[in-house]
């Protein structure tokens, strides 16, 4: 799943790769995905897209934003899959979801894993976000302890959910998700099963300065080891608590790392230094 680092990572490849090329077809591969979720019809969307020049690249958390010298924007949201950049007389995947074929001959191609969202949408101005956009990416100057507390106190499963509940929606915080949420809470020696409210000031401050650190490094290293990014290389980041590090040692306290179930899903912890 594509979280903050890796949408950084790909949008600035993208900016720097695509930006001055002219979408010459869009099209859809033989490929089917039941969670590949498009706003219109790929033949509309080729109508629209075709002529069109892209004018820069961007991320919003865990969006990634290409825009188009007349206005229009694609918006890739929720992205589990792959995309890649494809040199003119180069080869081309045998299977893909989506395509873009470009004037000089280059394509960008996409590569469904598990689901995603993309959006055609009209009249945007460069910088500007579309209209349903959720959440604040921890790295904006608009996340703020004061904000980040507020969003703790909003988030309105915070009697019933632990917290990495609120680390993993985007609606409230949008850049993180279930890979960084479990290193964000190893960092700040909290349980994925803390309640907000038993969640002390010190410790939410702490928080907040771990959610940033986290997503610093992973962004320094061009995202986690198991994404590729634009050219197909894998992130620099390695995860301290994920399936692979599971029964090894803290790196901490030595104690083993613990897989458990939680909210649906496998968490990784160190049950000595999480509380």
């Amino acid at each position: 799943m594509i979280e903050m680092p890796e949408a950084f990572t790909l949008a600035r490849q993208m900016n720097e790769a695509l930006t001055g090329k002219t979408i010459q077809r869009f099209e859809q591969g033989e490929l089917r995905h039941k969670f590949l979720m498009m706003d219109r019809p790929v033949e509309e969307s080729n109508a629209t897209l075709t002529g069109k020049t892209i004018s820069g690249a961007s991320s919003y958390g865990r969006s990634i934003y290409l825009n188009m010298d007349s206005g229009h924007l694609l918006w890739f949201a929720e992205i589990g899959g792959r995309f890649l950049y494809h040199p003119a007389a180069g080869p081309l995947p045998a299977k893909y979801h989506l395509r873009w074929d470009f004037s000089d001959g280059t394509s960008l191609s996409f590569t469904l894993q598990m689901w995603g969202i993309v959006r055609l949408i009209e009249n945007v101005r460069p910088g500007e976000k579309p209209a349903k956009e959720v959440g604040i990416p921890p790295l904006s100057a608009e996340f703020t302890l004061e904000r980040f507390n507020q969003l703790l106190e909003a988030y309105p499963e915070k009697n019933s959910k632990g917290v990495k509940g609120f680390l993993v929606t985007s609606q409230h915080m949008n850049g993180g998700g279930n890979s960084y949420a479990q290193d964000i809470l190893f960092r700040a020696r909290l349980s994925p099963k803390r309640k907000i409210p038993e969640i002390s000031a010190p410790e939410r401050e702490q928080l907040y300065q771990t959610i940033q650190e986290t997503m610093r490094l992973a962004i320094g290293a061009g995202g986690r080891e198991d994404e590729r990014d634009l050219f197909d290389q894998p992130g620099g980041y390695r995860r301290m608590m994920s399936s692979q590090t599971a029964g090894s040692p803290c790196l901490a306290c030595g104690s083993p790392i613990q897989k458990i179930a939680y909210l649906g899903g496998a968490c990784y912890l160190c049950p000595q230094c999480q509380t």
